[in-house]
């Protein structure tokens, strides 16, 4: 399959996501199994990433599959397994980075890493995306494996305060200059390069708190400092479309690494301006799972540098 058929199928399967949840606005970008984990292989022990991983939620959703885990048929055949009769496969793609030279040779990522920029140069070396598509079935689609993969034991759920304090962790070890003020709206100044929230007692709960504050951070990474998203300056602008869908799926990324639910926003006008840019463009919404990935990976590598960028300190006012 070519490249830019590859781009139209996954794009096919973001748009009817999104038109669905036109109709249905509580619809999470990432769901849990009673596994309590996040999309991942378990022959590979790898996760899924970017748009995979919010393709595989959406049908976990849809299917109320017990068990967040997928693998290819080959996998399933080699490890001695069977698809049941009549279960459909889910689509993911594949992407990693091939590196050609001037001939059309091509050249082992790890031969690269020890050139010279002078010796790419010279050979004509240039690097490549590959896409492939996958087709994965959830391991309750199947039978014959691993007895303990088909186990659905739930993990013992965090109480709340300790949800609180690992989103409170997690915010503060970026570094991010936070006022908390009475506010009508929650939004990342990039002059000032801070964000603004409402009052915790301002929304209905504890995590939407947590996912509009992630979500105002994912704009923060995007800082000429940090990662330097290009980001439009107004509604209409596809750039600012863009840059809102990174937001969302940083959010929804981060979210689910803390073990909170995030819901798409209920905004009628972003989604559809969304599915207006899909429309014209099969790569838009690959491009912002791809940034997202990465923002939400800035976010949590945080956690573990312990402080990027300032003092980590909130700034509460009236508060």
């Amino acid at each position: 399959m070519k490249t830019d058929e590859i781009y139209d199928e996954v794009t096919k399967t973001i748009t009817g996501l999104l038109e669905e949840h036109q109709q249905t606005w509580e619809r999470p970008w990432i769901a849990f199994g009673l596994d309590n984990d996040h999309a991942r292989n378990p022959v590979t022990a790898q996760y899924y990433r970017g748009v995979n991983q919010f393709i595989l939620s959406c049908r976990l959703l849809k299917k109320g599959y017990l068990k967040n885990m997928w693998l290819t048929f080959n996998q399933i055949k080699q490890k001695g397994g069977a698809v049941k009769k009549g279960e459909k496969s889910t689509t993911v793609i594949f992407y990693k980075t091939a590196y050609v030279d001037r001939d059309k040779n091509y050249h082992r990522p790890a031969a690269v890493e020890k050139m010279g920029s002078a010796q790419m140069e010279a050979r004509g070396i240039t690097a490549i995306p590959v896409l492939r598509l996958y087709r994965v079935f959830n391991i309750l689609q199947t039978t014959g494996l691993n007895e303990e993969w088909y186990e659905a034991a739930p993990h013992e759920p965090l109480r709340p305060f300790e949800k609180d304090e690992q989103a409170e962790d997690l915010i503060w070890s970026t570094g991010a200059k936070i006022e908390i003020i009475q506010s009508d709206r929650a939004f990342y100044d990039r002059a000032r390069d801070r964000i603004v929230m409402p009052l915790r007692e301002q929304f209905t709960g504890t995590e939407p708190f947590y996912s509009v504050a992630l979500h105002e951070l994912a704009h923060w990474t995007g800082h000429k400092s940090r990662l330097d998203r290009v980001k439009g300056k107004s509604f209409g602008d596809p750039d600012y479309a863009l840059e809102e869908m990174v937001a969302e799926l940083t959010g929804a990324f981060c979210c689910a690494a803390l073990g909170f639910s995030k819901t798409i926003t209920n905004n009628a006008a972003y989604i559809g301006h969304w599915l207006g840019i899909l429309k014209k463009d099969n790569r838009a919404f690959m491009r912002a799972a791809a940034q997202a990935q990465k923002a939400a990976d800035f976010i949590l590598e945080c956690r573990e540098r312990r402080a990027v960028e300032g003092t980590g300190q909130y700034t509460f006012l009236n508060y």
